[in-house]
């Protein structure tokens, strides 16, 4: 299984992808299937009270080549607004079937 999470430090920004605990490439782009959103409140915290970036989330899941879906439907993630992956009108999203991880920084999800 995959780690996916937004790498705000690169120029131009990419996705790290970490594999077996360890940062193995930065993409510009990639989908991965049977998705799971983990986010660390303890990090959370600490980032609110430090107002310092740091990695408190993630996408967990197996990369595959897909398609993009015109279904799908965005997830976002700002630990400032709270501890959870959420769709626009504020709905909590643990899991996905489907997650596309594109080039701009957006997350499409297919629930």
């Amino acid at each position: 299984m995959t780690d996916v999470y937004r790498n705000l430090r690169l120029r131009p920004r990419a996705w790290s992808v970490r594999e077996g605990g360890r940062v193995s490439r930065y993409v510009r782009a990639i989908t991965l299937r049977d998705v799971r959103f983990h986010v660390h409140p303890a990090a959370v915290a600490r980032v609110q009270a430090l107002r310092q970036r740091a990695v408190c989330a993630y996408a967990w899941g197996t990369p595959i080549d897909a398609p993009g879906y015109p279904s799908a439907i965005r997830v976002t993630f700002d630990h400032y607004v709270g501890p959870a992956f959420t769709l626009e009108d504020g709905t909590v999203v643990l899991r996905a079937s489907l997650v596309h991880f594109e080039e701009d920084g957006s997350c499409w999800c297919v629930l």
